[in-house]
């Protein structure tokens, strides 16, 4: 896949993404960086070449208590829910990589980023909405250390000559943009799901899906 081609894509989605505000759109558009991209996304792709694996997953909401009740996640309370996220995360190996597809905490910010701190693995945050300030700035992004990467989307050719995305937002994708089948790895819908097209295969990687991490 293309560079400017996953960019086109995800300019759309952001166009197509309206109940989130322009401003954050915006934001996750000026995050776009071609090195940054494209350096994240090989590191991906030389993770699996090299048969490491690379774990996934998503909206975790770190010190959001009202997530519980939004998704009806199986927890009593706030600590319930952070203790077993951490018991989860931390079952990566230190060496191997480890992708958040966006929104990755809200509440207590300098309490999430020292949960963040203690997670093993290389990290890639793919940024989602709740990432960004209401003005648009991405704070996580500006914590030295905190992430290997950060990023507004990756990208890699996967196997059957299909393209492979990582987006926050689920992609929207036409067959003009892509040209082939698109296999897109994503969050942000919760426990909901959305139905494959002709074009493309979404997998959401959100916990509220998953209980627990994919692994490519």
């Amino acid at each position: 896949m293309s560079y400017e081609t996953a960019r086109q894509i995800f300019e759309n989605t952001l166009s197509a993404e309206k109940r989130v505000s322009t401003t954050i759109n915006l934001g996750l558009l000026n995050m776009v960086d071609r090195a940054a991209i494209e350096e994240a996304s090989e590191w991906v792709v030389c993770a699996l070449a090299g048969g490491k694996r690379v774990w996934m997953t998503s909206d975790l909401h770190l010190g959001h208590a009202n997530i519980i009740g939004y998704s009806d996640r199986p927890f009593h309370s706030l600590a319930d829910m952070t203790s077993a996220h951490l018991r989860l995360l931390q079952k990566v190996p230190p060496d191997e990589l480890l992708i958040f597809a966006g929104d990755m905490a809200l509440g207590d910010y300098d309490h999430a980023v020292q949960l963040i701190r203690s997670l093993p693995g290389h990290k890639i945050l793919v940024a989602g909405n709740h990432d960004l300030t209401r003005d648009g700035r991405c704070r996580l992004a500006r914590e030295k250390d905190l992430f290997d990467s950060v990023v507004p989307f990756l990208f890699w050719e996967g196997g059957l000559g299909r393209l492979v995305l990582v987006t926050h937002y689920p992609a929207v994708v036409t067959t003009h943009d892509a040209g082939r089948s698109v296999i897109n790895y994503h969050g942000h819908l919760h426990q909901h799901r959305i139905e494959n097209t002709a074009w493309v295969k979404y997998i959401n990687v959100g916990w509220d899906v998953a209980h627990g991490l994919i692994c490519l």
